[in-house]
């Protein structure tokens, strides 16, 4: 018995610890900072339902739309489309980045497209697509392909174009196939680059999630915002953007976490 409660007192003293650390510590004092201004703010300076709410009124229908599964669904729909555009868009904008620095007769005919493309708003184009395909999943995976497809494949020629040429010779010495090259020196090499695109591909296929529901859908995370931005209801709006910002800062940190382990070689 005393073995568990003393088990029990290091983990509490474990968990103080990581809190403490400086830099959870930080973040910590800035997220409370950050909710006690909101619920000021909504309570005391601003008042009125109609364009802002109370982290606790958020709280509380969050945990309403919880409670009744239409938060999940919501979050299924978009989950669904957010997951199969971005895992096209990154495997795709891996394979152009790779060909864009690899050819030059190639890039000289494609990477002035992609720049105007990369550079061209998916608000604009988002409408052709809706009506094209209409409102049901495929729309919305292409556009989320579109908005994540080019910041992966510009890191990612990128990443190739800044190997070392000794690097490069070297593998060619030693008798490197081209599939070898790119496997074993370039991708390696362009490995910092690819998430550094992946990561801009995520707040941008967010944002396509966003966009194209906003045109049409049946369901999703930015139909449940739409609507409640029309009916002027702020809590279950914010608890949309809340969730956004959840998946967004989540993928991140995931993303971050596998940048250590792949190229730990760097530093």
């Amino acid at each position: 018995m005393a073995s568990g409660t003393e088990d029990d007192g290091e983990g509490s003293r474990g968990l103080v610890a990581r809190l403490c650390a400086p830099d959870r510590l930080r973040t910590v004092v800035s997220i409370a900072g950050v909710a006690i201004l909101w619920q000021v703010l909504a309570i005391y300076v601003i008042k009125s339902d109609l364009v802002f709410a109370p982290l606790t009124s958020i709280a509380a229908r969050a945990w309403k739309l919880a409670q009744n599964g239409a938060l999940w669904n919501n979050f299924q729909v978009s989950g669904t489309e957010f997951a199969l555009g971005y895992v096209a868009a990154v495997v795709f904008g891996v394979a152009l980045g790779v060909a864009l620095a690899l050819n030059c007769a190639f890039a000289r005919y494609v990477e002035p497209w992609v720049g105007a493309l990369y550079a061209t708003p998916m608000i604009a184009l988002a409408p052709i697509f809706v009506v094209l395909m209409g409102i049901g999943i495929y729309s919305k995976i292409v556009i989320i392909f579109i908005e994540a497809f080019f910041p992966v494949a510009v890191n990612t020629s990128l990443g190739v174009r800044s190997t070392s040429k000794d690097l490069t010779e070297a593998a060619i010495a030693f008798g490197a196939s081209r599939r070898q090259l790119i496997t074993s020196v370039l991708l390696p090499n362009a490995c910092p680059f690819v998430i550094a695109g992946m990561r801009i591909a995520v707040a941008r296929g967010l944002a396509g999630v966003l966009i194209s529901e906003i045109f049409g859908s049946e369901a999703g995370i930015g139909n449940m915002i739409w609507f409640s931005a029309e009916s002027y209801d702020m809590p279950t709006l914010f608890t949309g953007v809340f969730v956004l910002a959840g998946a967004s800062i989540l993928l991140m940190s995931l993303l971050a976490r596998l940048e250590a382990r792949v190229a730990h070689w760097r530093s």
